[in-house]
Formats: C-alpha cells, sequence, structure tokens
C-alpha cells in the first residue's frame, strides 16, 4: 500500500506524509512540513521538528533537556508520535 502523500489511517491530527525513499518520510500540515522522520543505518528512526517544537526528555531521564530530535525503534512508532504531539 503506497502511504505517500496519504493521511495515515486512524490520525490523531490531520497530517499527511510525504515520502522521499528510501529512508524519509516527512511530516506535513496545511502543506507545511513540521517533522522529517529519518531511518537510521544503526536501525531504527529519529524525528526531527523543522521548528521550535522540542520532545519532552525520556521518562527515564527525568534530568534530561527537551531536545529537538527523538529516536524510535519503528517507523510506525515515529508516525504516530508525531501525530500526537501535533494533536490539538
Amino acid at each position: 500500500m503506497d502511504c505517500t502523500k496519504q493521511p495515515l489511517e486512524g490520525a490523531m491530527a490531520h497530517v499527511s506524509w510525504d515520502n522521499n525513499l528510501p529512508t524519509t518520510w516527512t511530516a506535513l500540515m496545511d502543506g507545511q512540513a513540521v517533522c522529517a522522520v529519518k531511518r537510521k543505518e544503526i536501525g531504527g528512526w529519529t524525528a526531527a521538528w523543522t521548528d521550535e517544537r522540542l520532545w519532552p526528555a525520556p521518562a527515564h531521564l527525568p534530568k534530561a533537556m527537551p531536545q529537538p530530535t527523538r529516536f524510535f525503534s519503528s517507523l510506525e512508532e515515529a508516525k504516530q508520535a508525531v501525530e500526537q504531539a501535533l494533536s490539538p
């Protein structure tokens, strides 16, 4: 199934995804890029905001500062987290 530029099923926010094969997915809201999800050579995916947004510190690192990039073990986990973060 080609998910390019289609909203993710069950999306929490109106986010569409643009795929630049094979390693990058870009989250778009109203045609504006808001987050880039990239596959890492070591495995997993990173989600990096394209604006001033920050991911909260992980629960297991309470003293860590919020960061613009976060690591995910799967593409679907990363997409879901992006959509949840963008939900009103």
